[in-house]
Formats: C-alpha cells, structure tokens, sequence
C-alpha cells in the first residue's frame, strides 16, 4: 500500500512546498529527515490499533515506512520483499491481509470416490473494499501528518533564519 498526502486541497500544504522548493538544499535535507523521523512513528502508532491479528500486525504494521520528499510524504505499508517464516515474501500477502478474500469452495474426493465440498480456510478475514488496517489508519493519520509536515517546515525555516541573522 502506497499512499500520498495531496497538497491540492490545503492553501498551508501548497505553501510549504513553494517554500520547499526555493530553499537550500542543506535545509530542505535537514527538513526532509525531521519530518520522516516524526512521520514514520505516528503512522507506526496509527496502523497498531487497526490490526487485531498476528499476520496483520507482521505484514502491515512491521512493515510501515514513510518516504519524504519536498513534494509529498508518502506513507507505506507491507511493500518489503522480506521472507516470513512460511518462505511467502511480505508484499505477496499485503493485498489479501488489507482488504480481506472472499472464501472459496472447493471439491474433494475420499478414496472410495464419494465427494465432499468444502471451504477453502482463508486466514484472511472477509473481503472488504475499503480495507481493515491502512486505510483506515491513513484516513485518521493524514491531517496529523500534514501539519506536522507544515510545523517542521516553518520551524526549521524559522531556525536556519535566526541563525543567519546572528
């Protein structure tokens, strides 16, 4: 899951990027690590108390990141290659684990010929469209993010001019 933050909707998002845009680089970087370092631990803490299983917790929360540029911050979740335990890589199981599968039937045999159906044992939980652990996490999150997004610009700007002018 890849999700981004639009400055489109927000006259202060639309600010801090033209601000982003026409600084030093030394302190767009500086700006750009502050902002993962507070970003990555509230999307971290927003994602936990969404997950109510083991494998959601692995795959989605054990696996958030954030990436920063001075465009967006994007938020990410169950995108690493990392093998569990099962040799399944993590990003294979990310889709089923977030929104869910739909359990199937299938039909067996005994070995005297009479045939049985039965349900697949799905261990994700009932499909749903709108997800049960980042989406949800995301749609809670996102206003925190953007303004501490919008707070750390203006206070390291804030900053670097105090500096200059001592």
């Amino acid at each position: 899951m890849l999700m981004r933050i639009s400055v489109f909707e927000s006259p202060q998002l639309q600010a801090t990027m033209l601000a982003l845009r026409g600084m030093d680089r030394e302190l767009a970087a500086q700006i750009r690590k502050a902002t993962k370092t507070v970003t990555v631990n509230e999307w971290r803490a927003a994602l936990a108390p969404h997950a109510t299983t083991p494998l959601e917790k692995t795959v989605l929360v054990g696996s958030a990141r954030v990436a920063v540029t001075n465009k967006n911050v994007s938020l990410k979740s169950g995108q690493l290659a990392k093998k569990l335990s099962s040799g399944a890589p993590l990003y294979s199981l990310t889709r089923g684990t977030e929104f869910g599968s739909t359990p199937r039937q299938i039909t067996t045999s005994s070995s005297t010929g009479k045939s049985y159906k039965r349900s697949t044992g799905a261990p994700f939980r009932a499909r749903k469209q709108t997800g049960y652990v980042a989406y949800p996490a995301a749609a809670d999150v996102i206003p925190r993010i953007a303004a501490l997004w919008v707070a750390t610009v203006v206070r390291t700007f804030h900053e670097a001019l105090d500096e200059g002018a001592q």
